[in-house]
């Protein structure tokens, strides 16, 4: 996990998200305004990995990111470099390979 994307995570809420004790997990997952980017976290258990393919508002042009495993639990994190995500779909594979 790169080191920007690691000082971005609120790993306080991430284990609340983990241990079902969150009150209101949206405010962790999903996409959210970073600066001139775009967080996205998901939660997937049991996941090895998981790819979002979403639509650039800033040209319309799909585009695709693998995102990084930030907690072994199956919290998945990456940096869209971009304020206007437009519609996302996660591709999620699992250990047997299912999708």
């Amino acid at each position: 996990m790169t080191k920007k994307l690691y000082k971005l995570m609120n790993w306080a809420d991430i284990e609340e998200i983990i241990y079902s004790e969150s009150d209101n997990p949206h405010r962790l997952l999903g996409p959210h305004k970073s600066g001139s980017q775009t967080l996205l976290q998901a939660f997937f258990p049991e996941a090895e990995k998981v790819r979002v393919t979403w639509k650039s508002l800033d040209d319309g042009s799909d585009q695709v990111n693998n995102m990084e495993i930030a907690d072994d639990d199956g919290f998945f994190a990456a940096l869209l470099p971009t304020k206007k995500v437009g519609p996302y779909e996660y591709v999620v594979t699992y250990a047997d390979g299912k999708k």
